[in-house]
């Protein structure tokens, strides 16, 4: 994933991976860990770019990110923790930064450990137990990539990604590849949905070649 700032005194900015189990009622049987990068002044007190994760068994009722609640286990000598500041950050017309996320559950354990490197091969950060959900544990249903922004009404909604819409300015999501339950890694092949919730705001593009570009400028009312 690119990695991008953006000084925003309210709202929020996230670009993640999302893995969940779906099955059962949505509004209280959702298990599901989250991982990428955020801004979040209200979370962090700042408006630097931050590394995050996120967990839930029960569709948010339960949870927390990064290590705010007993859940993540942090692994001696990693190179970063949950919440961390990434630094530094992309910009449009210079060098861009990334980070690379591995996330894999251990089919010993059911555990689900997640990797992560700066600018090179990701390395462990540490994992959530498998006791810590009912189903997730097991298998997961769903996969996402992408981003999401939120505000407030009042507020007009922060820039995603890079601030621009799919273009060569544009934030991107490289070499996307798909963990099956034998380890193996292989290039992600598969069919995808694509969502957005306001295209003239935010977009992304359709995953070819095991990539993604995403973004947009923002200044959406709620």
């Amino acid at each position: 994933m690119d990695v991008y700032g953006h000084n925003i005194s309210a709202g929020h900015i996230i670009t993640s991976i999302w893995i969940a189990n779906m099955e059962g009622d949505p509004k209280t049987d959702e298990n599901a860990i989250w991982v990428g990068w955020q801004v979040d002044p209200k979370k962090y007190g700042d408006s630097h770019t931050h590394f995050f994760t996120s967990w839930t068994r029960d569709t948010y009722h339960t949870g927390c990110y990064d290590m705010d609640c007993p859940g993540f286990q942090l692994v001696k000598g990693s190179k970063i923790a949950p919440g961390g500041t990434i630094q530094p950050v992309s910009h449009v017309h210079g060098v861009r930064q990334k980070i690379t996320i591995k996330m894999f559950r251990e089919k010993s354990t059911g555990n689900w450990w997640i990797h992560y490197g700066f600018n090179k091969a990701p390395t462990p950060v540490g994992y959530y137990p498998a006791k810590l959900f009912d189903k997730l544990s097991k298998k997961a249903t769903q996969i996402s990539i992408g981003s999401i922004v939120g505000g407030s009404p009042s507020i007009p909604s922060p820039p995603m990604g890079s601030g621009f819409l799919p273009s060569d300015k544009a934030a991107l999501i490289t070499n996307i590849s798909l963990i099956g339950e034998d380890g193996r890694m292989t290039p992600f092949t598969v069919n995808t949905d694509r969502l957005q919730s306001k295209s003239s705001c935010y977009s992304i593009s359709p995953i070819q070649g095991a990539k993604c570009s995403y973004g947009g400028p923002g200044g959406c009312s709620a």
